[in-house]
């Protein structure tokens, strides 16, 4: 009999070890799903409406100044009208002057911008509308980039002697 007792405590510290490991196996298994879910639906985002459709916001106006800013900053730099075409060329530093040519522009939203040039020059973002992902080109005598993002853009360039100039491009 004291053989068989022992038998039995071992029989339930096996179904007992078992069934503790496999509650572990189900909580650990809940546990990485509620991870996952929480994961994805911070990735994903709410679905709710917050009422931001693009539309101007009637207690503020946000939108509106927004345009009426970029409209006052155009009047105030004059800049070339390019818009209504595709392609765009943009001199850097024609016959050795330190300078964009034209400059300022305004361009179309996608609308393809060129900038060539005689050297190795560095094209970068000094002030970008929010949202634009353009970084700039770190050296070469060519440069193509479409900008989807409406806006002011000013613009750095440091040529292969170190000197250094700015331009405005407008986006419409």
């Amino acid at each position: 009999m004291c053989g068989d007792s022992s038998i039995v405590e071992f029989r339930r510290s096996i179904i007992v070890g078992v069934s503790v490991r496999s509650n572990m196996v189900n909580r650990r298994t809940f546990v990485g799903a509620v991870c996952t879910t929480a994961v994805l639906a911070g990735c994903l985002g709410d679905d709710t409406d917050d009422g931001d459709d693009g539309e101007t916001d009637d207690e503020t106006g946000a939108d509106s100044e927004d345009e009426t800013d970029l409209e006052e900053r155009i009047d105030e730099y004059d800049p070339v009208d390019r818009t209504g075409e595709s392609s765009v060329h943009i001199q850097v530093a024609p016959d050795g002057e330190p300078r964009f040519d034209p400059d300022p522009v305004m361009v179309d939203s996608m609308a393809e911008i060129r900038w060539t040039g005689d050297a190795d020059y560095e094209i970068y973002p000094i002030d970008i509308p929010d949202g634009c992902q353009w970084s700039g080109v770190e050296g070469g005598a060519d440069h193509e980039w479409e900008f989807p993002f409406e806006g002011a853009y000013e613009l750095g360039c440091r040529l292969p002697d170190g000197t250094e100039f700015t331009g405005m491009m407008f986006v419409v």
